[in-house]
């Protein structure tokens, strides 16, 4: 039978708190509740469970606290011991002014009636970050040069994006390039067996490891391969990186790619445009567009990594731990299963690691250049950014809108925004010098 056990009394005694130094990010707090609170805040919770249970042989209100002890006790203890430790914790943080960051790791002895209850509390804060000149930062801006080249590889891969596949029925002899329909079991070192069919391999083309595609060419329809496959020891999948993995491989069929005439009917009809001239612009205005926005997110870095250069300082360890998570959790992952993925997974956390406390000391440096510049983002900024994140994904706006209802996600914005502004206050005190002017300035001395 379930009962529901009262919030803590406001009047419960107060705790007593001390702080240990353990960094200069990480205290300890040692939390002793006074064993008159703890006696307190358990009466009236099984006052309240006697008055609410329901039990048979006794009218409501009116069973023993014996009784009450055998049936609820459990709970009972349970839920005052977490509301005791949550208000102590809170009561202690707020005495001694500690900007925690972080979940607490608590230990806490059993809840015991008419005994003090006593926990430690390991936690991590804020870092108090002494902020020096923030002027004389100076960097270079690349200027960014599309090629008739990029253009070409562009619509090249548009073409490539509308091929049809036709069967090749003159031949039966793989040559490069042709798309080949194969049945793939592949094994990783011993493990099991993994099965796909009517899998299509460009031979030559790199989508497969090139030791598989390189292979496949000059076989014939019909084939059966068994091949190895080792992968380099950098290869971007942290699961297969440096590996062997074992195929066999049931060549089907021949398919060769027929690319669309590339004129003006082909710009009207794949990239919305009148002429290939057009297309061609457009184009090259995309990426003029991407490669500016690329020089101006490398002169921001520049000028952030410029400050962290300037500030040492000690970054809390659970933000570490869980922008690393954050960061493994966005990556498109195909990890193999048992121990090997728990290896897999530690190697990659060690390889975003460094990735994840630069951009947590970045972070905590603009939040300290923000207090101390008073830079702040009120409820209307927010809210248009708001507006401006749905019209950049092209979302019905009341659906974004509802999404940063959520306090945690409006907070996130909201300092990502005061951050933002932040480092336009550093910028806009900063030297950007364009590449060429730059180049000018070198030789000239």
């Amino acid at each position: 039978m379930g009962v529901r056990v009262p919030p803590l009394a406001l009047t419960m005694e107060p705790s007593k708190a001390t702080v240990e130094d353990v960094t200069p990010v990480r205290k300890r707090l040692q939390v002793e509740v006074p064993a008159s609170a703890v006696q307190a805040e358990l009466d009236e919770a099984f006052q309240t469970v006697g008055r609410q249970a329901r039990l048979r042989g006794f009218r409501q209100g009116r069973a023993p606290r014996s009784v009450l002890e055998r049936f609820f006790g459990d709970q009972v203890r349970r839920e005052v011991l977490g509301r005791l430790v949550e208000r102590s914790f809170l009561d202690a943080v707020e005495t001694h002014q500690l900007a925690v960051v972080g979940t607490p790791d608590i230990e806490t002895e059993t809840l015991r009636a008419g005994e003090a209850l006593r926990y430690s509390a390991l936690v991590d804060i804020r870092p108090a970050i002494a902020l020096g000149d923030l002027g004389g930062l100076e960097v270079t801006r690349t200027a960014p040069v599309v090629t008739d080249e990029e253009v070409e590889r562009v619509v090249e891969g548009l073409r490539e994006s509308v091929a049809q596949l036709r069967p090749i029925e003159d031949r039966a002899v793989i040559e490069s390039g042709d798309v080949v329909s194969v049945d793939l079991t592949s094994r990783l070192e011993g493990g099991e067996p993994n099965r796909r069919e009517d899998v299509l391999v460009e031979a030559g083309a790199g989508t497969f490891p090139l030791a598989l595609e390189r292979q496949l060419v000059g076989q014939h329809r019909g084939a059966h391969l068994s091949l190895r496959v080792p992968y380099p020891a950098d290869y971007p999948n942290a699961g297969l990186s440096g590996k062997t993995v074992e195929f066999e491989v049931d060549v089907k069929a021949l398919r060769t790619k027929e690319l669309p005439a590339l004129d003006d009917d082909f710009a009207r009809d794949h990239g919305r445009c009148e002429s290939l001239a057009e297309l061609r612009a457009r184009i090259r205005t995309d990426l003029e567009r991407q490669a500016a926005e690329r020089a101006d997110a490398g002169v921001r870095d520049a000028i952030v990594g410029q400050l962290l250069d300037r500030h040492t300082f000690d970054v809390p360890p659970s933000l570490v731990s869980r922008r690393c998570d954050a960061l493994l959790a966005s990556l498109d992952l195909r990890l193999p299963e048992g121990t090997e993925r728990d290896q897999a997974l530690a190697q990659l956390r060690t390889e975003v690691a460094p990735r994840a406390e630069r951009e947590v000391r970045a972070e905590l440096l603009l939040d300290a250049v923000a207090a101390r510049e008073g830079i702040e983002v009120d409820d209307a900024a927010v809210a248009s950014e708001i507006e401006s994140i749905a019209a950049q994904r092209g979302q019905v706006p009341e659906r974004v809108r509802a999404l940063y209802e959520r306090p945690e996600a409006r907070a996130a914005l909201h300092a990502r925004l005061v951050r933002e502004r932040a480092l336009a206050h550093v910028m806009g005190h900063a030297r950007i010098v364009p590449a060429e002017k730059h180049e000018d300035v070198a030789r000239e001395r």
